[in-house]
């Protein structure tokens, strides 16, 4: 019985007519005859073998009154093979390039249109999401939420910073729960990162100067795929949510990264407007997060602070020539006091603080109890309308 081998299949040849071959060049001069009752097969299967063998250039037949076949130079003729197979290659390339070129043309349609990409995996949409900020030239808006399929470390965007780019990020507290997160957006904040933070953020997205978005299609790990919006009222909409919720967000403070007499960068963001502060502003409003008084020192980590308790907003005691975070009032606080206000206020839970600021949670139980203790507060909440009062958040 003559063995089965697939090793030509990758140039068209079948693991039979392979086989049949093997037959032939093992035994120059062989006949049909012999090939059927080597290989059990019959002579008409034989004979179809041997004319499609024929055709690849593989086998020929000797002249003379009985029919024998023999083999041609097997490395010429696999080549030859996989000369003609590549120019199908080439052929079948430029084919792909017309019809990507046709795809891009009626993706894009009108201006009005817009174009959708879907990014398959997470590699994809991480390469989109550094190319896109490679491309920014005013403006980057990003809601900032886990799962992550980059590094939280963003080396790009301190340089894009420091050439003019403006990034507005909304932050959710879930973000601050790895090691060392509360250090790399304090060193973003310095740079010129304007920040905030809502308790929840729908999805997470990166905006580029509002003509551009990427996103995931699913928010369940790992995030398999994503989309490239362009040019289109979807991304329109987009900025308008961002909008929406930048003004109910909490601002995070850049003075709380800087000691005392340090030069403090200009920033852009104001905080909260009056109207922003009104009762109906949303999620951060009293109904929507805030601890009641039942709920002492010890409790689950509060909410982000309701209109009442938010910083910084004209009602609220924005950070002026009276209410300065470095003014007589703010002082009696060390830096690490005022930072652990800010992320009580953002809503990081007991550990989440702690990891961030590098203490343990017993210890940090103490602190917050001789901080209550120094504002003259019950819970979280009076800790925290004390602390935007005197500017201290």
């Amino acid at each position: 019985m003559l063995e089965d081998s697939r090793a030509l299949e990758v140039v068209g040849i079948s693991a039979f007519d392979e086989r049949v071959y093997r037959g032939v060049l093992a035994s120059p001069g062989i006949t049909v005859q012999e090939l059927v009752r080597r290989s059990g097969e019959s002579a008409g299967r034989i004979q179809s073998s041997l004319s499609r063998l024929r055709a690849k250039g593989l086998v020929s037949r000797l002249w003379g009154r009985s029919p024998r076949w023999t083999a041609t130079n097997p490395g010429a003729a696999i080549r030859s093979l996989v000369r003609g197979m590549q120019g199908e290659l080439d052929r079948l390339t430029d084919t792909a390039d017309e019809l990507e070129a046709a795809f891009r043309i009626v993706g894009q349609g009108t201006d009005e249109g817009g174009q959708l990409e879907v990014l398959a995996g997470p590699e994809e949409q991480a390469r989109w999401y550094v190319r896109l900020q490679q491309e920014a030239k005013e403006e980057v808006l990003t809601f900032d939420r886990p799962p992550y399929v980059l590094d939280y470390h963003n080396p790009l965007q301190t340089g894009l910073l420091r050439s003019g780019v403006r990034y507005r990020t909304i932050y959710v507290p879930e973000a601050f729960d790895h090691a060392g997160a509360l250090d790399e957006v304090g060193s973003l904040i310095k740079a010129g990162e304007e920040a905030r933070v809502l308790p929840e953020l729908p999805f997470k997205m990166a905006i580029v100067d509002r003509w551009r978005a990427v996103m995931p299609l699913q928010m369940d790990p790992p995030l398999t795929r994503g989309v490239l919006i362009t040019g289109s009222t979807m991304v329109m909409a987009l900025v308008e949510l961002f909008e929406r919720m930048w003004r109910e967000a909490l601002p995070v403070r850049p003075e709380l990264w800087h000691e005392p007499g340090d030069p403090l960068q200009e920033t852009t963001d104001p905080g909260p407007s009056a109207a922003d502060l009104a009762p109906a502003a949303g999620p951060l409003s009293p109904t929507a997060g805030a601890l009641s008084p039942a709920e002492g020192p010890l409790g689950p980590a509060a909410a982000p602070l309701g209109p009442a308790a938010r910083p910084l907003g004209p009602a609220a005691g924005s950070l002026g020539p009276t209410a300065s975070a470095f003014s007589p009032a703010a002082n009696a606080l060390s830096l690490e006091d005022r930072r652990l206000l800010a992320l009580l206020a953002a809503g990081l839970k007991d550990d989440a603080i702690a990891r961030q600021l590098g203490t343990s949670p017993r210890t940090l139980r103490r602190r917050l109890r001789h901080l209550l203790d120094e504002l003259n507060a019950e819970t979280r909440f009076q800790a925290g309308a004390q602390a935007s009062r005197r500017g201290l958040v």
